[in-house]
């Protein structure tokens, strides 16, 4: 989430417009209805912590949706880490990791080199010699795991799993540049929190949170609305959905060499070496 952009629905507007449908647009100025901001609603306030969990996972929902589309919105690219440091000895034996909480050279952890914290699954790597100012050479997926040879001088291949990023290891110091698809945090549980200032960075999509909230309260307190709600959820994800993928067709694109995908895709290559 950001702040500060009136463009994107605020969190005040998003609860204002549930408790419309719920029939809680009731004025409080005690109990849930306290804290910071406009708190309409006598049940559903802001700070009534059933509202805080199910605004966090029709956000989290709204978010899965949109990366299963490929919405640039949730694509971070460009992500560069300089100096990583380098293998002592070529060592098949040895793997190295790329992790939120610091960086693995085969040996032991250091905490100058990690993860963006919002990033789901890695889409594209590149690498080069660090210090050199070279381009960024490819580095390829390796879907199959990576192979045990003895490193080179560039890493090569990286493969996600544990939610880490591994690679074989270099015998040089490398920079990395990353492109993955990423969540944004939901920061629902602060103490300073105010709905009027906290946006959702997904434009135009009030309405599908909250076609997502109506779901889950409907599974609590009125279980026969809840296939009314899920067809309105999906209608409603529908329109917020498409809008990505016409924008996506909209971008030139061309097939493959035949016989690409099996270079690619079936294939560990080992020019890096």
């Amino acid at each position: 989430m950001v702040g500060g952009n009136v463009r994107y629905s605020s969190l005040q507007s998003i609860g204002d417009l549930f408790r419309v449908f719920i029939n809680d647009t009731f004025n409080s100025t005690t109990g849930y209805g306290t804290g910071t901001g406009n708190q309409a609603g006598l049940i559903m306030g802001n700070l009534n912590p059933d509202l805080l969990v199910i605004m966090d996972s029709a956000i989290q929902e709204l978010y899965a949706d949109l990366r299963n589309v490929g919405d640039p919105e949730l694509i971070l690219d460009n992500y560069i880490l300089t100096g990583i440091p380098p293998l002592a000895v070529a060592d098949p034996t040895v793997q190295v990791a790329l992790a939120y909480a610091g960086y693995f050279d085969g040996y032991q952890w250091h905490a100058d080199w990690t993860l963006p914290v919002g990033i789901s699954k890695m889409l594209a790597m590149w690498e080069r010699q660090s210090g050199s100012g070279f381009d960024f050479r490819p580095m390829q997926a390796a879907p199959f795991g990576i192979g045990g040879g003895l490193q080179g001088n560039y890493m090569g291949c990286w493969e996600m799993r544990e939610g880490m990023i591994w690679m074989p290891g270099a015998l040089q110091a490398v920079d990395l540049r990353l492109r993955g698809r990423i969540t944004y945090p939901v920061p629902l549980y602060s103490t300073q929190l105010n709905f009027s200032t906290v946006y959702v960075p997904i434009l135009d999509s009030r309405n599908a949170i909250v076609a997502k909230m109506k779901v889950t309260y409907a599974q609590r307190f009125a279980p026969e609305l809840y296939p009314t709600c899920v067809q309105e959820e999906t209608r409603l994800m529908g329109k917020l959905k498409m809008e990505v993928v016409r924008q996506m067709q909209a971008n030139e694109n061309e097939r493959a060499v035949f016989g690409d995908e099996a270079t690619q895709d079936f294939a560990v290559a080992w020019n890096w070496l």
